[in-house]
This record gives C-alpha cells, structure tokens and sequence, in this order.
C-alpha cells in the first residue's frame, strides 16, 4: 500500500470514528458515550481507537472543531450571498431556518455547549472564540443587509446570536410553531 493510500485510509478511518462518536453523543450525551461504545460503533477494536485518538477527550475536540467549522461556514456563506436588493427579512428568515434545519448538529451543539458549561475548560475557550466569530460575522452581515439604518448593529448580532441559541433549545424540547418569520420581521424592521 503506497503513501497516499495509507494516508486516505487513516483520513477515513478517523472519519468513521467522528461520525460514529457524534452519533453516539447525539444519542447518549457526551458523558454517557465511552470509548467502547464508540469503537464498537466502527467496528473496530478499542486498541485501534487509541490507534487513531488516545482519549475521548481528544474525539471530542475534533467534533467541535468540526462542528464549530460547519456553523461559521454557514455565516459566512450568508454574508458572501448577500445581493443589493435582498429582503431583510427573507435572509433573516433563511439564516434562522438554515441552522435550526439541521437537528443532529443542534443537539450535538447543546451537548457540546452543556460540556463546555460544567467543566470542559478546552471546549469553553473554543465557545468563546467561535462566538466572538460568529457575532463578528453576524454584525457584518447585517450591515449590509439593514444598510445605512441607525441601529446599533453588535448589539443586534449579539440579539440575532442569542436567538438562534434560544430557538436551537426550544427546537430541541419539541416546542412547536416557534415564530421564527415574525421575529425575523421584527429584527429586519429596526431603524
């Protein structure tokens, strides 16, 4: 087996396993998930899990940062997408649903946050930057959506931020008819 093939065979073992650990975290919660739970999930033994990743910790460090990747992806393609004569509200609208669409990765983001919260000093620090990230973006994007309006626009992202984190909860319980396209009108309304 040659180099680069050995490489993509890491690459996608390594793969399968955050695959199988998100799943499982989806599922169980990070701290009822164990490394054997995972490797049974591969189908692989715990020796060639450690192989690949010496502690869950470090499994954990690699879905948030993916996680992470994956949320900060999204805002910036929002930003990126923006035309001259787009409706406010309509991309309030799309943003709001885009992130609340995707379940698996909204109960993995409240677990990982909820880690981050009692203890996991890695993950906080990793919260911490991404939302300043996030907020950063956020305010941009808004600028160029609102325009020239008198709003204080970090302000509104950090009200747009606390949304999506409150809807992403309230999504999670199963709380149904939640007034995303009323509150989208209401922020896009600011003057």
């Amino acid at each position: 087996m040659g180099r680069e093939d050995k490489e993509k065979q890491l690459n996608d073992t390594r793969k399968s396993i955050l695959e199988a650990a998100s799943k499982l975290m989806t599922q169980k919660g990070v701290k009822d998930t164990s490394l054997a739970d995972i490797s049974k999930e591969v189908g692989i033994s715990k020796g060639t899990l450690y192989y690949y990743y010496s502690s869950k910790d470090d499994i954990i460090y690699d879905i948030t940062d993916i996680h992470l990747k994956q949320m900060t992806e999204e805002l910036l393609t929002w930003i990126k997408n923006i035309n001259d004569d787009a409706d406010p509200k309509e991309i309030l609208l799309v943003v709001f649903e885009k992130i609340l669409s995707a379940e698996t990765r909204g109960k993995l983001h409240l677990y990982l946050i909820s880690d981050a919260v009692i203890g996991n000093n890695y993950l906080k620090e990793r919260f911490i930057e991404r939302y300043k990230e996030w907020r950063t973006t956020l305010e941009d994007g808004t600028k160029m959506v609102l325009k020239d309006r008198k709003v204080n626009y970090e302000v509104l992202s950090h009200i747009i931020l606390a949304a999506l984190d409150g809807f992403t909860i309230q999504r999670m319980l199963g709380i149904e008819n939640l007034p995303i396209k009323d509150i989208a009108e209401l922020l896009s309304d600011v003057e």
